[in-house]
């Protein structure tokens, strides 16, 4: 709501109304809130733009367009309509929802033990490969075969990469891929990789949305895992969600729930 309003105030210019900030403001009696005014200021020079008197001016005329609007749709009987009513419930409980939890966050914050006794649970049960690997990709599966039949006859992989792979970023270094993680790699080819044995070229050829594979599996050795400054803020999300939750469902347990026919 406020990004709507900020967007209408650079759309709209209203320099012709003039008042101070003691006088009230009225429309058909009914009084802009000051606290609204003041509310929205104060969203403005959060996001590092000044109030200008334009600026005050501006945010006055749309509250005040916001108030013609709203008492046209009363006397047209909108607000008391079923739908308009729902949603209106929905978003003021959806606001209450979203505004009650940041508080919730603020107020439990995330303790460095707490980011620490996580991290170091994900280091303790860490087990993963990294792989280095290189590859011939070609556009057909018959061409995948014909590259095969000539490695089992003792061709060399590198020069046959050179010559074939369609991947240009590779080729020219014998199809040679460096060090991966499995997950790093698109499905069919994870999964070619971690049934490899060192030294192996893969018997058929592996498909993926790029083509067609011939992999060989040239060393493979322990993932380290990573440090904890790369993973602190997805911790700190995960921490959050965990005592929402459990806070939620402390509420759920505690409430008398009833679903009525």
């Amino acid at each position: 709501m406020i990004k709507k309003i900020l967007c209408c105030l650079y759309i709209f210019s209203f320099t012709n109304l003039t008042f101070s900030e003691e006088k009230e403001v009225r429309v058909n009696d009914e009084l802009i809130n000051k606290n609204l005014i003041q509310f929205i200021k104060n969203e403005v020079m959060k996001e590092g733009i000044e109030i200008t008197d334009d600026m005050e001016k501006n945010i006055v005329k749309r509250l005040i367009d916001l108030e013609l609007i709203y008492q046209q749709a009363k006397k047209e009987g909108l607000t008391s309509q079923a739908d308009f009513l729902s949603k209106s419930e929905l978003a003021f409980k959806e606001l209450i929802y979203t505004t009650y939890l940041q508080n919730f966050i603020k107020e439990n914050k995330i303790t460095k033990n707490e980011i620490k006794k996580s991290y170091d649970r994900l280091v303790s049960g860490f087990n993963k490969t990294d792989y280095k690997a290189s590859h011939i990709l070609v556009s057909t599966k018959e061409k995948a075969n014909g590259i095969i039949k000539s490695l089992k006859k003792g061709a060399d992989f590198k020069e046959l990469a050179n010559l074939n792979s369609i991947d240009k970023e590779s080729k020219s270094s014998g199809g040679d891929l460096g060090w991966f993680s499995a997950d790093d790699m698109v499905e069919s080819f994870s999964n070619a990789i971690k049934k490899m044995a060192v030294s192996e070229v893969t018997d058929a050829p592996i498909q993926s949305q790029f083509g067609w594979h011939i992999i060989q599996l040239n060393e493979i050795k322990p993932s380290l895992p990573p440090p904890l400054d790369e993973k602190i803020d997805d911790i700190k999300m995960m921490l959050q969600k965990s005592k929402l939750k459990k806070y939620l469902d402390e509420l759920r347990l505690t409430a008398d729930i009833k679903k009525e026919n």
